[in-house]
């Protein structure tokens, strides 16, 4: 049985988001992680089977902050079109400090899966907005409405603005 060490996983954690994020490659190896960590580099598999587990992990806390704050700007808010822009900029904030990570990372972790995770997620904050404003459509829809405000989050700023026409059209 692998030697577990007190607080190593967030140290672990905590370096790898400092490489990811600060270091101009945004890349490492576990073995650069293991040696900022002061383990060895097989240490780090304790913790994470996979360095693609390892880069979830570090985007996981971050998403699940992100998610929190939309669920609240989705009950607070006071139009659908305000909830929009509101779930947007959170989104934008969220992803530009990975944009560069996701860019240069070799993609072939199950892409799929964790979008349809992200699309449902985001359709339970959009069916939060609807019946704080009084709004409702179906399933489908939302999960369109999800991939709309997913969309323009990684456009320019205020995208979702030029879109809450059609937003509006489909929630009618």
């Amino acid at each position: 049985m692998p030697k577990i060490i007190p607080e190593l996983r967030e140290k672990l954690l905590l370096a790898a988001r400092k490489r990811l994020l600060e270091d101009e490659s945004h890349d490492f190896s576990t073995r650069q992680l293991a040696a900022d960590c002061g383990v060895a580099a097989g240490t780090v598999f304790n913790y994470f089977p996979t360095k693609e587990t390892l880069l979830a992990s570090v985007m996981l806390e971050d998403w699940q902050s992100c998610l929190a704050q939309m669920t609240a700007s989705a009950e607070a808010a006071e139009s659908v079109a305000g909830g929009f822009q509101r779930m947007e900029a959170l989104l934008r904030e969220f992803s530009q400090p990975f944009l560069p990570v996701w860019r240069s990372y070799d993609h072939r972790a199950p892409l799929p899966e964790y979008h349809a995770v992200l699309i449902r997620q985001l359709s339970a904050v959009v069916e939060r907005l609807l019946v704080k404003t009084g709004k409702s459509c179906s399933e489908t829809e939302r999960q369109v409405l999800s991939e709309l405000l997913l969309a323009a989050s990684q456009r320019d700023a205020g995208t979702i603005v030029r879109l809450i026409p059609v937003i509006e059209k489909i929630i009618a």
